[in-house]
């Protein structure tokens, strides 16, 4: 039952014809599976070409999970989207080196709007709505 409970708080949206994944709760290896899962059954079934990976409301993150984590944004890329990670926390980063953890190619950026910003350029634009044209009165 707490296995349920803890999955439905990793609520992943769209937005910005971006897959945005804001993990808000303690990563443990069945989480980070089924997050991975998730994240590549959405990149495939909705053509989605960006992924912000939000680790904010993350504390704790050891080197396996970490590379859980990381490969999951590689995996993307063979599925045509690319993925950033988000909100690394100072103590998160500051493990992640003690434990030399490389996290490769991956992009990483401090908040969501940095990251949602640097996959611009590999998301189709904001479509603009067509304004309304209003008929044009005939002169008599």
């Amino acid at each position: 039952m707490e296995k349920e409970i803890t999955l439905s708080k990793v609520g992943i949206h769209v937005t910005r014809d971006c897959l945005v994944v804001p993990i808000q709760v303690e990563l443990h290896d069945e989480l980070v599976t089924q997050i991975q899962e998730d994240i590549l059954r959405r990149v495939k079934g909705e053509q989605l070409k960006g992924v912000v990976i939000d680790l904010s409301g993350v504390a704790i993150l050891d080197s396996v999970l970490a590379r859980g984590v990381f490969d999951t944004a590689q995996m993307t890329s063979l599925l045509g989207a690319r993925t950033v990670i988000t909100g690394l926390s100072a103590g998160v980063v500051a493990s992640l080196i003690d434990l030399d953890f490389e996290p490769g190619n991956v992009p990483i950026a401090l908040t969501l709007d940095e990251g949602l910003q640097t996959l611009e350029p590999y998301v189709k634009p904001k479509e603009k709505p067509e304004e309304a044209e209003e008929p044009e009165e005939e002169i008599d």
